[in-house]
């Protein structure tokens, strides 16, 4: 999209001066005087005058702006710019019987070449030298501020260009660190079934494979459906419940029909296996509540489970939640709301997001 945008940028900045260009040297032909026949003559020498600002204008443009302007040869570039415009309107003045031609001064058509005389003073008339000098500065200006406002254009693309890319390149960070913790926990709790239970623990790798079919490629996308996602929570519930005791009170709320709507993937996990990590303890009550709901434009994920002292003194705890909150804001900007409250004995988190 960025390139498009890039390339029709320079097409315009093209078009834009063509069109300026023809309607300048059709300007003559279209608002000549009333007589019924084209003074030739007269058009062919205002065509003269502005074939030298076209020279002129040429060469600013592929010659000294290039050259001199955008190399940081500022100084360099004026007299450049100053002493080409002289040196033509020295020519002009030198040539003036040329350029004019056949052209008779009371059939001009244009005040700032030759106006009618003024009733009661002296001609006034502004000439061709002069004329080349103040449509020159004209021109440049105008082509100046074209080049700047393009290349500043072009400077923004790119600028975006390069935040897009920085955002996909932390999104991918931050993928990456949460998923192999997940897996590390999840093997740790197979291996721990397959001496008590061999079916359950077959089961378990069969689930478990499931889920890395989708954080591997399901994953990879912007989105995913909300339905997908909500099973891939509920088989990391499943999964988590075989390395805990029935004496923890552990509670999954999913509606059973959900809006047919996207999510971002992965987005809640790293707050469920905090509370798996930190909310469960064999020594005193635990409990894990998770509550999920969805509309066609918000999605609601709340996740209240108790806390335990001994396991929050551990130098790494939080940096799942810390990486969830650096997603969210890459995500979403300021549009989301994250609320996390904790108590002696209770943590709870609140989110709500856009869909």
């Amino acid at each position: 999209m960025i390139k498009f945008f890039k390339h029709n940028s320079d097409r315009i900045q093209l078009l834009l001066v063509l069109l300026v260009w023809l309607l300048l040297f059709a300007t003559p032909i279209l608002f000549g005087n009333s007589s019924d026949r084209i003074n030739w003559p007269h058009i062919i020498k205002i065509w003269r005058e502005y074939s030298v600002l076209l020279m002129i204008f040429l060469i600013n443009r592929f010659v000294l702006m290039p050259k001199l302007f955008f190399k940081e040869k500022r100084i360099l570039y004026f007299l450049a710019l100053g002493s080409l415009i002289i040196l033509f309107a020295v020519i002009v003045y030198y040539l003036k019987d040329i350029l004019q031609g056949a052209a008779r001064p009371d059939r001009l058509p244009f005040p700032e070449f030759k106006p009618r005389p003024m009733k009661g003073g002296p001609k006034e008339f502004i000439p061709p030298y002069a004329n080349i000098v103040i449509m020159s500065i004209l021109m440049i200006g105008f082509d100046s501020g074209l080049i700047f406002f393009s290349k500043w254009m072009k400077s923004e693309q790119n600028k975006l260009l390069i935040e897009r890319e920085s955002i996909a390149n932390k999104m991918a960070f931050l993928k990456n660190q949460v998923s192999p913790h997940f897996f590390m926990n999840t093997l740790n709790n197979i291996h721990a079934l397959v001496d008590i239970d061999t079916e359950e623990a077959k089961a378990a790798i069969i689930k478990l494979s499931q889920m890395m079919d989708y954080m591997l490629y399901e994953s990879q996308s912007q989105k995913v459906s909300l339905q997908q996602e909500m099973e891939f929570i509920s088989s990391y519930v499943e999964l988590m419940k075989l390395r805990i005791t029935d004496d923890v009170d552990l509670q999954l709320h999913i509606p059973d029909t959900l809006p047919q709507v996207s999510v971002p993937p992965l987005l809640t996990i790293s707050f469920i296996e905090n509370a798996f990590k930190y909310g469960v303890s064999y020594e005193s009550p635990s409990f894990i509540h998770i509550h999920v709901n969805a509309t066609y434009n918000q999605f609601f994920f709340r996740i209240e489970n108790s806390i335990h002292i001994q396991k929050l003194l551990n130098k790494n705890s939080g940096i799942g939640i810390d990486n969830s909150r650096k997603r969210l804001e890459l995500l979403f900007g300021s549009n989301y709301q994250l609320n996390i409250d904790t108590t002696e004995d209770i943590f709870k988190v609140n989110l709500t997001i856009p869909i």
